[in-house]
């Protein structure tokens, strides 16, 4: 019979991702114990923190690797305890990055891409969403910040209602179609106004991006309220030099309020790529283009601005029909001529501003011996 020896199976386990750190269990020093007695495999796993709603994922994904790896195995009990402060605060160490976050380093790997308009309206925030995913369709890793804080819409628009993970001050965004996403929305109800000033604003924003974890994504578009206020200034100090995509409709008035949010982009030292024109026409049953908000703003906008005209998305009511459900347009209507677009102009964002190239991932975290794994109390259900 061809059981497996402890260091086989404990090459299985370093296998398993944590869905959430997405880092190996022997990576993260998750495995306390693993035991073998005839043909039954016993394996303590540490959870990040007591009471985990991850616990399923270890009992159906463990016993599903070992048995597959090795099918004379018989049974394999999974057992579940919880990490002590001490080793939660190595842990989550080892993962953060120094203030006031990650992609403010010059060596960050992350292609950083605000998302701005002059005013709202304009379809700002279904345009990020729709550009994450299909980022992420292409296969790229992605991140979305939701800086909205008055008006946040994106985890509505991506079906999240659940509030992240927190291990130690560590936030675990929420991860959907792909993306991780990270807004005020997710801590409070949609109900409830957000009346914040400068200063906690700049707070909000700053643990946004140094408290979460991120784990170095593609890209990392940030959702900008609209205009020129508090917020954009924020993310221009927290994010320099990062690139942004100015969103406007063909509309001369939206355009010349756009162009206000672009100089002003320039001034704080985001550098602006592109300019994407939504609700550009709509094609009728007749199939032809009816152009309903005018025509032009975006190109004009865009030669002000001395930068390409990257997208023009039609309106079409399908995609806010779609945001109203948590379901991409991208996604659940593909062949549709606004998701057309929005994937032409993702392909347009990766040819403008390619993936940078990603340094070996390196964690360090403290070592447990395997004959100290028994004395830790074992708490099933966690």
């Amino acid at each position: 019979m061809a059981m497996p020896t402890r260091d086989q199976v404990s090459a299985l386990l370093g296998e398993i991702q944590d869905p959430e750190l997405h880092r190996g269990l022997n990576e993260l020093n998750m495995v306390r114990k693993i035991a073998i007695e005839g043909t039954r495999v016993t394996v303590l796993i540490a959870l990040t923190i007591p009471g985990c709603p991850l616990k399923d994922y270890f009992h159906t994904v463990i016993p599903a690797k070992l048995t597959q790896g090795y099918p004379d195995i018989g049974h394999v009990e999974v057992e579940l305890t919880s990490m002590t402060e001490q080793e939660r605060q190595a842990l989550v160490g080892g993962l953060r990055k120094d203030t006031p976050g990650p992609f403010a380093r010059s060596d960050s790997s992350t292609q950083v891409i605000a998302v701005g308009s002059g005013k709202g309206g304009v379809g700002k925030s279904s345009t990020s969403v729709n550009l994450a995913v299909s980022l992420a369709k292409l296969g790229y890793s992605v991140g979305l910040l939701d800086a909205d804080v008055w008006g946040f819409s994106v985890p509505r628009m991506l079906g999240i209602h659940e509030r992240p993970t927190v291990v130690g001050d560590m936030i675990m965004p929420p991860e959907m179609f792909g993306v991780k996403v990270v807004s005020i929305g997710l801590f409070t109800s949609e109900d409830n106004p957000v009346v914040w000033r400068g200063p906690m604003l700049h707070k909000a924003l700053q643990q946004f991006l140094s408290d979460v974890h991120w784990d170095e994504p593609d890209y990392l578009l940030v959702d900008l309220p609209p205009g020129t206020g508090d917020v954009s200034i924020s993310i221009a100090q927290f994010l320099p030099g990062a690139a942004m995509v100015i969103v406007t409709t063909p509309q001369a008035v939206a355009e010349k309020v756009a162009q206000r949010a672009g100089f002003m982009a320039e001034k704080t030292g985001l550098v602006v790529a592109g300019v994407v024109e939504n609700m550009s026409y709509f094609t009728g049953d007749d199939g032809k283009r009816y152009h309903i908000f005018g025509e032009g703003g975006g190109a004009q906008l865009a030669q002000r601005l001395q930068v390409p005209l990257i997208g023009e998305i039609p309106l079409n009511p399908r995609m806010r029909e779609l945001a109203d459900v948590g379901a991409p347009i991208v996604l659940q209507d593909p062949d549709s001529d606004a998701a057309q677009a929005l994937e032409r102009t993702a392909k347009e964002l990766v040819n403008l501003l390619p993936a940078k190239p990603k340094p070996a991932k390196r964690i360090s975290l403290p070592l447990l011996s395997m004959g100290a794994e028994a004395g830790h109390a074992h708490a099933h259900g966690h």
